[in-house]
């Protein structure tokens, strides 16, 4: 089955926006994380010196998605912190992993994209 070229380009720029909006929005917060984010981070087994990590991580990501040229490896980098977030949340069984979980495969999808261009 032939996708229509537009459609195809407005699916992927739809889900490539999400996802770097959404990146940036959650990386910013960690990479100076308030006492909130520190007691999140802790009750997952991890420090606070960790969440300035992955907030470095998902901020870089959501920039790098956007630029056609970086957008197969800020879609790897969010597919990797995803991952890294489904396994936290199964592991502790604190919150649910649904979201990061979709996270993961949209940006499975934009790798899967990207990898004929």
């Amino acid at each position: 089955m032939k996708i229509n070229p537009t459609a195809r380009r407005i699916a992927e720029w739809s889900t490539v926006v999400i996802l770097s909006l959404s990146f940036v929005a959650s990386g910013i917060p960690k990479i100076v994380p308030g006492p909130g984010m520190v007691r999140r981070f802790e009750a997952w087994g991890y420090s606070s010196g960790f969440a300035t990590g992955i907030g470095i991580l998902e901020t870089l990501a959501g920039v790098l998605i956007l630029a056609p040229r970086t957008r197969r490896l800020g879609a790897g980098l969010i597919a990797i912190d995803m991952l890294g977030a489904v396994y936290t949340h199964f592991r502790t069984g604190i919150g649910s992993p649904v979201i990061a979980f979709v996270y993961l495969v949209l940006a499975g999808i934009i790798v899967w994209i990207q990898r004929r261009i």
